[in-house]
């Protein structure tokens, strides 16, 4: 096995454990929602918490960190397509995480502590923080599907089925947030 391999092998485990973690959250917090158990919401939030800095922090640089390494000792470029647009969706989740799920999550425990546990405010902020990390599970997926393909700018299918699947999301989120909630109402 050569060092190449080594990282290779590091950065897929790896990816694997971040997006997989990802996308179980997603699926426990629409199973929370949807069955409005406000224990298990709150556990939820409490678990996402506590494996965001064991977890998903460190797996993120970690891919990222052996991403760049892979990009070192490979065959590739710095300036080729599908490593620019891996290293923007790779920016773009880590300032969504920056400044758009970490100020959710403050909201989220504000309305809790505010009104004393879990509350119909509180699951509405809960949800709109499920929002904004679904969106971007979608962008670090499309990041995946970029990593596998490997499109050059004469894929013009493919990259604009990345670009749709980003755009899609986005737009469904901002939609759904914006929307008044009924508990709102």
């Amino acid at each position: 096995m050569t060092y190449y391999e080594v990282l290779l092998y590091l950065h897929i485990v790896l990816a694997i454990v971040w997006l997989g973690s990802g996308l179980l959250l997603q699926v426990l917090g629409f199973r929370s929602v949807s069955t409005n158990n406000l224990e298990r919401i709150k556990g939820l939030l409490d678990d996402s918490h506590w494996l965001t800095a064991r977890l998903f922090i460190p797996s993120s640089l970690l891919v990222f960190v052996l991403g760049v390494l892979l990009t070192i000792e490979g065959p590739w470029e710095f300036s080729e397509l599908w490593i620019v647009i891996g290293l923007a969706g790779y920016a773009t989740t880590f300032l969504t995480g920056l400044l758009l799920i970490s100020r959710q999550v403050k909201t989220v425990a504000a309305v809790i502590e505010r009104d004393g546990g879990m509350s119909p405010a509180a699951v509405e902020e809960t949800k709109r923080l499920f929002l904004i990390s679904r969106v971007d599970l979608v962008v670090l997926y499309t990041v995946v599907l970029d990593m596998v393909l490997k499109p050059e700018s004469d894929d013009v299918g493919t990259l604009v089925l990345m670009a749709a699947a980003v755009a899609a999301a986005t737009a469904y989120s901002v939609w759904r947030f914006r929307a008044p909630s009924p508990a709102a109402a």
